[in-house]
């Protein structure tokens, strides 16, 4: 079934009216055939996964067929916004979902400024684009037209000059009246590390979306038009200034955030001895990066659509030539500080503000792109990767000229710069030999998000190995854990957490429970629209949480929502991400981290000897899945799976194995893709099962259906959602 076939079967499921106050639509574009439907989630799709991210992946699960690479224009490229984005305070967030082309899971990629809010208040949740365009395309919507453009012109072209030419030919400025998603030249050229701008610093980075935009032949998405008025009753606006206040009162919100941005968090990781540096082969650095020390290139603060902390700091180098497009720009952020200050041996402020002005340009994740680099230079310091592999360069450490010119090379796919455009996937491109995977810093494919060693706090690793589109640390970062006030007292860290928590950074105890709660949290506050930065327990224990949450939900949806029901919700959203990864391929053995941790202990530092311990590490694993719901395979079970498919795909079938699978303890899987007969399940459980080929195509293996066995024309045997069937070995001879 391909992805045309799959959006009509899914759209016979869906409305075609809202099914409650300010719900948008759900826009699928057919890019190839330039064709447009739209639909409207169900009620059961909003209370069990929410809106944005959740939303995403219910329609991801829908329209994901078994097999493809994630460039083929079949799989779906999906842009989603929270219920909240827009309407409440701090939440200007939405999520663009799909497979990852720069890991082996999920990509799914968080981003603010306004292009998430002025989708949604312009009418739209979700917009779902699939087909490859027959030329580039500008799909331009204003005030519920929908027009494709031809973006032939805008070709080749990188943020700033792209930014400034639609403003010019749209009649239209940016934040004022209008909000973009854009590639550049990098996403034009399937760069992995290349992600989706939304801003001039804002970018759904993770998991190379640019690669995926670009595959689509899709140039930008435009958003045209101030957004539509509202209406909210006085308790709405009543409580929208309490959650205002609320986020302000915060100590890292009015003391940090307002003032310095996340480049605050420098600080605190260098102090603790766990900076990533030279591709975490050490954790110490320089003073010289502390926020305190950006103040001189600090030219004010930016913020998203009606957020009132106004968190991104904008910078200006002095004495920088004013021809110069990079002498001013958006940011950085902590980890653009950290993956390009100590993970390249960078010490110099200046430098580090000019490569984040380049990136922000050329359309590059910091994250990813850094380690890529990193990756390199010591792959080239330990003569894994000689001069010919490099193409002319040096990759040395600390080498400013050379980052810079492998960004540009990198975005253009030149020279060497078309090894580190393959990110994490070049020893699986054929750019490296097998012996560099001992060295990448990445646990499913994807690249660690943040500088942060994590060696040294076991929350903090736990969170990474298991985070569902990998190596990264706002899934489920118990950023508390190094919060004295908090270790100090037990009592409230156990209410935070819902059970008991070991107070020492470094112990495997209780972690289970705090990484868990956390990516509830996270994912219900991802699939509302909140930023990380403005939602509970990540920097602060004081800011909006599933309560506030619940009730702007209520209000905005005319649906009763309690707290307990929002972070199930934020249960079941990562439930159904390890349901795509098990589809995709990937396995428990796939939460994991990099094999530096658990083999070299940190050898500097108030934590110098810490390293991860396997067998605790695995342990702890357990421990989390059982907290979470999961089976020891780290998916839900034959019920929750069956409970997830009646709101998903709205078709659930057990199907009873032979005999058990290594090591599982339940003696059945759930099909949850409607099949029509007998031999269509078990070509479907051939294809998300491959371990059971063998036991249910064993000749001996008979299909039993509601009690009664088929013994010939299993093509003719229907089968129906709710029925029972079970494979059963024959006895023969005689």
């Amino acid at each position: 079934m391909n992805i045309r076939q799959r959006v009509d079967r899914l759209c016979d499921r869906l409305h075609t009216t809202p099914q409650y106050p300010s719900q948008g639509a759900v826009v699928f574009v057919d890019l190839a055939r330039q064709e447009i439907r739209e639909a409207y989630l169900s009620r059961a799709m909003l209370r069990d996964f929410l809106g944005g991210r959740g939303g995403n992946m219910v329609l991801l699960y829908n329209l994901l067929e078994d097999g493809l690479d994630a460039l083929n224009p079949g799989v779906p490229l999906i842009f989603g916004a929270g219920v909240l984005t827009g309407h409440v305070p701090g939440g200007p967030r939405g999520n663009v979902t799909s497979l990852a082309p720069d890991s082996e899971a999920i990509l799914d990629s968080n981003a603010g400024d306004y292009f998430p809010a002025y989708l949604r208040r312009h009418g739209i949740d979700h917009l779902v684009v699939y087909g490859q365009a027959l030329r580039w395309t500008l799909l331009k919507f204003e005030h519920g037209r929908i027009e494709f453009c031809d973006a032939g012109r805008y070709r080749g072209m990188n943020n700033i000059e792209l930014t400034g030419a639609i403003e010019r030919d749209f009649d239209c400025r940016e934040g004022r009246n209008m909000a973009l998603a854009r590639i550049t030249r990098a996403g034009e050229k399937q760069v992995l590390c290349s992600g989706i701008m939304a801003g001039p610093k804002s970018i759904f980075a993770r998991g190379g979306s640019g690669a995926k935009m670009g595959s689509l032949r899709l140039k930008a998405v435009l958003v045209r038009g101030r957004p539509p008025e509202f209406p909210i009753d006085k308790s709405h606006r009543e409580d929208n200034k309490r959650i205002g206040r609320k986020i302000l009162s915060t100590g890292v919100a009015k003391k940090v955030l307002k003032t310095v941005g996340t480049p605050f968090l420098y600080k605190p990781s260098r102090l603790l001895g766990a900076l990533g540096t030279y591709n975490n082969q050490k954790t110490s650095w320089h003073d010289s990066l502390d926020a305190e020390n950006f103040d001189q290139f600090r030219d004010g603060m930016a913020g998203c659509y009606k957020c009132p902390v106004h968190c991104r700091a904008l910078n200006r180098i002095p004495d920088a030539d004013e021809t110069d497009p990079y002498r001013h720009g958006d940011g950085p952020e902590y980890v653009t500080l950290g993956k390009f200050g100590p993970n390249l041996g960078i010490d110099r402020p200046e430098h580090v503000l000019r490569f984040n002005n380049i990136l922000n340009d050329l359309g590059l994740d910091s994250a990813s792109t850094g380690s890529a680099i990193a990756w390199a230079m010591e792959l080239y310091q330990r003569g894994i990767i000689s001069d010919a592999d490099c193409s002319g360069l040096v990759p040395n450490w600390g080498d400013p000229v050379l980052i810079e010119t492998l960004l540009f090379q990198t975005s253009e796919r030149e020279g060497f710069g078309d090894t580190i455009a393959d990110s994490a996937q070049a020893v699986e491109r054929g750019k490296y030999p097998a012996e560099a995977l001992r060295y990448r810093m990445a646990s499913k494919g994807l690249f660690q998000s943040d500088p942060h060693d994590s060696r040294i706090i076991k929350a903090f690793a736990l969170g990474l190995a298991v985070a569902t589109r990998g190596m990264d640390h706002l899934r489920n970062r118990v950023t508390l854990e190094i919060n004295p006030r908090i270790n100090d007292d037990p009592d409230y860290k156990r209410e935070l957490y819902g059970a008991t928590v070991s107070a020492e950074p470094n112990s495997y105890i209780g972690k289970e429970h705090s990484v868990a709660r956390c990516e509830d949290q996270y994912a219900s506050g991802d699939a509302v629209g909140m930023c990380r930065f403005n939602t509970k327990l990540f920097n602060s224990p004081s800011l909006p949480d599933s309560n506030d949450f619940a009730g702007q939900l209520t209000r905005l949806t005319g649906l009763q929502f309690s707290p307990d029901e929002v972070l199930l919700a934020g249960s079941n959203i990562t439930a159904l991400e390890r349901m795509i990864n098990y589809r995709i391929g990937l396995r428990v053995a796939d939460d994991t981290l990099p094999q530096r941790w658990f083999d070299e202990p940190i050898d500097e530092g108030p934590f110098q000897g810490e390293l991860i311990d396997r067998d605790e590490f695995e342990a702890l694993k357990k421990r989390f899945y059982h907290v979470a719901g999961l089976t020891e395979h780290g998916i839900p079970g034959p019920e929750r799976h069956e409970r997830l498919a009646r709101t998903v795909t709205g078709f659930s079938i057990r199907v009873e194995l032979p005999h058990d699978l290594p090591g599982e303890a339940e003696r059945m899987v759930v099909v949850d893709e409607a099949v029509n007969n007998v031999a269509g399940l078990r070509q479907t459980v051939r294809r998300r099962y491959p371990e059971l080929v063998d036991r249910i195509d064993d000749e001996l293996t008979l299909a039993v259906l509601n009690g009664q066995t088929i013994l010939s024309g299993e093509g003719d045997a229907k089968i129906s959602d709710g029925d029972q069937i079970s494979f059963m070995r024959a006895i023969a001879g005689g």
